[in-house]
């Protein structure tokens, strides 16, 4: 996709010797080095920890690689990453994942450290976070299952969201277009439209904020000649609304994530019918997120995460008569189709250190997914 972009350029001439400049390019390299060192990690750790003291693989994309890449969605920022890869389902429009070789059934998403609930092995939990809200992520190459579950075979993604800003009022708004290929029409419709308005505000410990983003997506034809396109045309609405307080041993918060979302598919026209089947696949998700941290003193503390989600993803299917006009729902089995989803989590844990290099960790983790549907 191309992306439209307004920039202007100025153009500054210095006079500087070469070894003048081979020395600066030096020492920004070396700080470059002693920053990633310096980077701390929490995905997989005992306890928050510099990236060079992990015993894991550990990626981190950070806030200013989110900034440049100009992302609407936050399968468009992991593509370009070494050893993800995504496939698309013409047919449906989920897209599928794989790491280092591995599909998703081995891959573990999870938003602030607690899983994401998806149906079978895709992962369309995905292209449900709005990438306007986060603030890195982490992921982890490899079996990580002794501490995520036998469904993080391949690895973890971790999206760690946006928690306050040092300012005590801040409002954000964002606006962009980009193109499919050479499809693009203005606000809607052709190519790609994102729009989010945020807000937050922090004082005294307390940390309260709110953002809504619309992705409008029409869809890219490709190489179809058909009405089907290659990539099916989505619309999007992401919304959500957190509260928290922190302040010397304890910190709290809560979050509430939603997700409205529909993807169109354009059937073949039935030439002896003169009949156009069309399918909306509408997804709804609320996400509801708890966590918690308490430092009793320098050897002993105590963390808890809970979340609750429902999610369902109905079929609608329409046949629409071009000699009429008339659009009917379609009686064909399953053809209205709708699936249920919900999943209850838990985790508890103690950390007590021992000496500066042992420390032990007991927890309890709880976790229950139901689901219901016509297949």
């Amino acid at each position: 996709m191309r992306k439209i972009l307004l920039c202007g350029c100025v153009f500054l001439v210095v006079g500087n010797s070469y070894a003048q400049s081979d020395i600066k390019v030096i020492n920004k390299q070396q700080q470059d080095s002693v920053n990633r060192l310096q980077e701390v990690v929490v995905t997989g750790q005992f306890e928050p920890q510099s990236l060079k003291n992990s015993v894991y693989n550990v990626r981190v994309i950070d806030a200013k690689r989110i900034k440049l890449r100009s992302a609407t969605e936050l399968k468009t920022l992991l593509a370009t990453e070494l050893g993800l890869r995504f496939s698309n389902d013409p047919a449906t429009g989920i897209s599928d994942l794989q790491l280092m070789g591995m599909d998703g059934a081995g891959i573990k998403v999870m938003l602030d450290g607690v899983p994401m609930m998806d149906r079978g092995t895709s992962k369309e939990s995905l292209g449900q976070i709005d990438v306007n809200t986060i603030e890195r992520i982490e992921i982890v190459e490899g079996p990580m299952s002794v501490v995520y579950g036998s469904d993080a075979m391949a690895g973890v993604i971790n999206v760690i969201t946006k928690k306050g800003s040092q300012n005590k009022l801040s409002v954000n708004a964002r606006i962009q277009e980009e193109t499919a290929g050479s499809e693009y029409g203005a606000f809607d419709k052709k190519g790609t439209h994102n729009g989010n308005l945020g807000i937050n505000w922090q004082s005294n410990g307390w940390q309260i904020g709110a953002s809504g983003t619309r992705n409008n997506f029409g869809g890219w034809q490709g190489s179809s000649q058909t009405r089907a396109m290659e990539w099916l045309p989505k619309e999007q609405f992401l919304a959500s609304a957190n509260v928290g307080y922190k302040k010397d041993k304890i910190d709290v918060w809560y979050r509430l994530s939603a997700t409205d979302e529909t993807l169109h598919y354009l059937g073949d026209i039935n030439t002896n019918t003169q009949v156009a089947p069309s399918k909306d696949y509408l997804s709804k998700r609320f996400f509801h997120q708890a966590q918690a941290a308490y430092t009793l003193n320098d050897k002993l503390s105590f963390n808890a995460a809970a979340s609750y989600t429902d999610y369902s993803r109905r079929t609608r299917s329409t046949n629409l008569d071009l000699l009429t006009g008339k659009e009917t729902l379609a009686t064909d089995l399953r053809s209205q189709d709708k699936d249920v989803f919900g999943s209850t989590f838990f985790r508890g844990t103690a950390l007590y250190k021992l000496s500066d290099a042992v420390s032990l960790q007991p927890g309890v983790e709880f976790n229950n997914n139901s689901g219901s549907g016509g297949r």
